[in-house]
């Protein structure tokens, strides 16, 4: 099956211009009798060669779009498709390749296209059709192909919907070993782990599939149950010598808190098949977060001199260089990343020691400029802006940046969800559950839109506000029950409807992973109005050693002074 992301295109300036020959040409008239002139096709599509050129990247698809409107050529329709997606202008992208697949209804490509820009809109029906025709018919499907689409898919986020598609394109088929392994993951990164254990555990037990196994041992961790996944793997890697297995081992040893004995496996393998690159990284990265930070180094640069997996080396290197301080040497190892999935975050954390060192506006100008640099990061960027904006509590132009997302891709959840909070910090309270309504609309299952909702209605007080809250907040609790946000939102909002043995248990549970300040503000205020004031002050000044400056932790203390 064809790969959108993988596929390589055409360079940007110059790619229309074959495309111009014909349309271009000039023709002589009596200037006394000439009509109106109407730009046609190939007039737009110069214009959208003269926008790339000037770096006007949204007039250039505008351009593109109405040149594939007007034009009969797939060709055109296929270029303007390319070009909005690339550069993330989704709402344009759709319409052309709506185009594309009417001029072209036979290309498999244009249809993937759709597909994709259909799933973006969580519509999983209109997204399932244009992928029904990219598999073609069910009996000629492999299990190969469910694969490469969940592959495919895996970055689009939408994972409900991923889930739901898979599910539904082999509804009554044969329900292939490559379908099923297909499921499992998707079901694994939807929640779905009683469904991701199901598939991947029978796939396992059949054949001892390597993916099969990391697919169990990982729906194992994400159930809350690490000795389980951690013995599983265990089991698995002794009947049988995968690198892939071990390495997991340790990364969960690692996530488990178990660094001892995780550097202590590490240091068996090392022994054992030499010092291989990703070994040392793993072992670096433990190092680093135990602070260890010359022995991670160490590790790193004699990585390397490998010559492999070079960007994630370098990220590496500047969060230990950061961790000392020492900034600018930081910001040197970040900036050599030039391309592959360290790029943006590295972005991020130049930024972030822009605004450490007290310089907020050149962590903007950096974003800014990175934008201007590479194009197809645009819209990257101003979710970074905004998120920038907001730590500096510039609220209006934060709101200004997610307006700006807005006109540029359909909403999501995450979108509408963010721009809901913001609204709610500025006042505007009731555009503020308007756009978290928005949300749960566009995604039902999305725990996180679920729970905002719940959550911003329940500071408005009210019984039938609260009621609906405790509805909405359960929902998400059933969804990510592990999810300590969302176990933090439950127990206020017990507290909130006078239920406080429920609340204390929420709140326990949401303290036990995770030593936030607001959820200690939250769970300290429930024990101190059941009489536990020992334990409510115990539990503030805890979290108040490492988060002085939490303004939730130092409201609730004002509220309960000695």
């Amino acid at each position: 099956m064809p790969s959108v992301t993988n596929r390589r295109r055409a360079g940007t300036i110059g790619a229309g211009l074959a495309l111009l020959a014909a349309a271009c040409a000039p023709v002589v008239r009596d200037a006394a009798r000439a009509p109106a002139y109407v730009p046609d096709a190939g007039y737009h599509l110069v214009m959208a060669e003269i926008a790339i050129q000037r770096g006007q990247y949204l007039t250039a698809a505008q351009e593109y779009l109405t040149a594939a409107e007007q034009s009969r050529d797939s060709a055109t329709a296929r270029r303007a498709t390319e070009f909005a997606f690339d550069y993330g202008f989704d709402r344009f992208a759709l319409r052309c390749a709506q185009r594309w697949a009417e001029l072209e209804p036979d290309s498999t490509v244009a249809w993937e296209y759709l597909g994709r820009l259909r799933l973006r809109r969580y519509d999983e029906p209109g997204a399932r059709r244009a992928f029904a025709r990219v598999l073609g018919p069910p009996a000629q499907r492999s299990g190969d192909d469910y694969l490469a689409l969940e592959a495919d898919l895996a970055e689009e986020g939408n994972a409900a919907d991923v889930l739901r598609l898979l599910q539904r394109l082999e509804a009554g088929g044969r329900r292939s070993r490559g379908w099923r392994l297909a499921t499992a993951r998707a079901a694994l990164r939807a929640g779905r782990i009683a469904l991701a254990l199901r598939y991947a555990g029978a796939l396992a037990a059949d054949d001892g599939e390597l993916q099969a196994q990391l697919l169990v041992a990982r729906s194992l961790e994400a159930a809350g149950d690490a000795d389980a996944a951690l013995n599983y793997l265990q089991a698995a890697a002794a009947r049988t010598r995968a690198p892939a297995l071990e390495l997991e081992f340790v990364r969960l040893l690692a996530a488990s808190r178990r660094e001892a004995a995780a550097l202590e496996v590490l240091g068996r393998l090392i022994e054992r098949d030499g010092p291989q690159p990703e070994l040392l990284r793993m072992r670096a990265l433990i190092r680093i977060g135990l602070g260890e930070l010359d022995a991670a180094e160490t590790d790193l640069n004699a990585a390397a001199a490998s010559g492999q997996d070079l960007y994630e080396t370098f990220y590496l290197l500047g969060e230990i260089e950061a961790a000392r301080g020492a900034y600018e040497a930081a910001i040197r190892h970040y900036a050599r990343i030039g391309a592959g999935g360290y790029l943006l975050p590295a972005q991020s954390r130049m930024a972030d020691i822009e605004i450490a060192r007290g310089r907020p506006e050149e962590a903007l100008e950096r974003l800014e400029g990175f934008a201007q640099e590479y194009p197809r990061y645009h819209y990257a960027m101003l979710e970074m802006r905004a998120a920038v904006l907001l730590r500096l509590g510039r609220r209006e132009a934060a709101l200004a940046l997610y307006d700006e997302m807005l006109r540029l891709k359909p909403p999501t959840p995450g979108l509408l969800v963010n721009r809901g909070i913001l609204l709610d910090g500025l006042g505007r309270r009731d555009a503020a559950i308007g756009a978290m309504r928005e949300a749960v609309q566009l995604a039902p299952d999305d725990a996180d839109a679920l729970n905002s909702l719940g959550y911003t209605l329940a500071l408005g007080g009210g019984r039938k506000a609260l009621e609906e809250a405790q509805g909405l907040v359960r929902l998400a609790v059933n969804r990510r029950p592990r999810s300590a946000a969302i176990l933090d939102s439950a127990g206020w909002v017990a507290y909130l409807r006078g239920e406080l043995p429920a609340a204390r248990s929420w709140l326990r549970l949401a303290w036990e992973r995770l030593k936030d300040p607001e959820i200690a503000a939250h769970y300290g205020e429930v024990l101190f109005r059941m009489g536990a004031t020992g334990a409510a002050r115990r539990i503030w000044q805890e979290a108040l050693i490492d988060h002085p400056d939490s303004k939730p932790l130092r409201d609730t203390l004002a509220r309960f002074p000695r």
